[in-house]
Formats: C-alpha cells, structure tokens, sequence
C-alpha cells in the first residue's frame, strides 16, 4: 500500500514539473517569415519536367532477353564491368 501511495505521489510531481515548461504561446510565434520554404519548393517546380499525355501514356518498356542472359553471364563469371566516374564538374 505505501508503495502504491508513493508512486502517485511521485508521478503527480513528474506531471507538476513537466507542465511548468509549457507555455501558452510557441517560442517563435511572429518571428518566422510566412515565406519559409518557398526557395525549395520554387527550385524543385523549376527542375521538374511535366511529361506531355502521350509520354504518361507509354509506360511499356520491353524487356530485351539477350541483354538480361549477357548480364546474368557476366555475373556468373565475375566479369560485371566496374562503374565508370563521370564529370560532374560543369562544362
């Protein structure tokens, strides 16, 4: 029983502690610009390339059995190509 009795004491305390650090009204309530995160989203509209309706339209890509039989061979014998660097630099 005191044991029980103690442990509402302390919870009650927890939540006395806990909600003296709320406050009615956020920290930055009024300092953040209403414009924040227009910049990201203006850069992806800009880098994004609409598909026209007949480009939605053909998503079909045939499957080419020679090129997956080369690759499975080449895996096989351990021959996969290394990835080639590319200039990623500018011009």
């Amino acid at each position: 029983m005191i044991i029980h009795k103690k442990s509402i004491i302390i919870s009650g305390v927890a939540l006395l502690a806990l909600s003296a650090c709320t406050t009615a009204k956020p920290a930055l309530d009024g300092r953040l610009d209403p414009q924040l995160g227009s910049a990201v989203k203006a850069n992806a509209d800009a880098h994004a390339v609409a598909p026209t309706p007949r480009q939605k339209a053909n998503t079909y890509i045939p499957a080419n059995p020679s090129r997956a039989a080369l690759a499975r061979k080449n895996y096989r014998e351990n021959t996969v190509d290394d990835p080639q660097a590319t200039n990623q630099t500018g011009s």
